[in-house]
């Protein structure tokens, strides 16, 4: 998630209810928060970087099928693993 970096999105915005400026959404005190930097006030927002990161990564085609292709070649060491863990937690 390149867009959120320590939790924080580069795109999201929301409207300042003192000044009517769009002010950015940053994480403070623990959480997402909308800061106006004019008027000094600063108030929680609900913001879930995950769900923001997927209605704003929107692969081309090529970008797509080179993943696909990716996931494809990892399948069979993803189920060799699979098969190991599997045995080793059997021996336990």
């Amino acid at each position: 998630m390149t867009d959120h970096p320590d939790g924080e999105c580069a795109r999201a915005r929301v409207r300042c209810s003192g000044c009517g400026l769009s002010v950015p959404v940053v994480t403070m005190y623990g959480g997402p928060m909308a800061d106006c930097r004019l008027c000094c006030f600063a108030w929680a927002v609900h913001h879930d970087p995950h769900l923001c990161w997927l209605r704003s990564n929107h692969f081309d085609a090529d970008v797509e099928e080179a993943l696909a292709a990716r996931v494809l070649d990892l399948v069979p060491r993803l189920i060799a693993a699979r098969l190991v863990l599997g045995e080793i937690a059997d021996a336990l």
